[in-house]
């Protein structure tokens, strides 16, 4: 097999996927400014739909499997990996709340006891 012959039947399937596309779209009874309008409405189309598939899919489909994990198991699923980075980013902001909700609810208890005691 020559490589001429290789780089013609490519040439070849390629054309025959362009006309398979005319004629399912019909465009080929368009004049070119439709084409390039219809085309660029397309590719748009196509360039917006796997942009939201690449963006949304992933964290659509993890919260089913959160939901199907629930209703088999009973409980919530732990996912790591985000709690992970949500930790390492705020883990200082964290522990400050754990200590203020702890001295807080440490002072509401005094209160409560001393509002008892008289």
């Amino acid at each position: 097999m020559s490589l001429l012959w290789i780089l013609s039947s490519l040439v070849r399937w390629i054309r025959l996927k362009i006309y398979q596309y005319e004629v399912t779209f019909a465009i080929y009874m368009l004049t070119p400014t439709e084409k390039l309008v219809f085309n660029s409405l397309l590719l748009t189309l196509i360039t917006l739909m796997a942009t939201g598939i690449y963006v949304y899919l992933p964290d659509h489909i993890r919260k089913i499997y959160g939901h199907l994990y629930y209703y088999w198991v009973g409980e919530r699923p732990f996912i790591s990996s985000r709690l992970a980075s949500m930790n390492s980013v705020f883990g200082e902001a964290t522990q400050t709340l754990e200590v203020m909700y702890e001295t807080a609810k440490n002072a509401a208890a005094t209160t409560t006891q001393r509002v008892a005691e008289l």
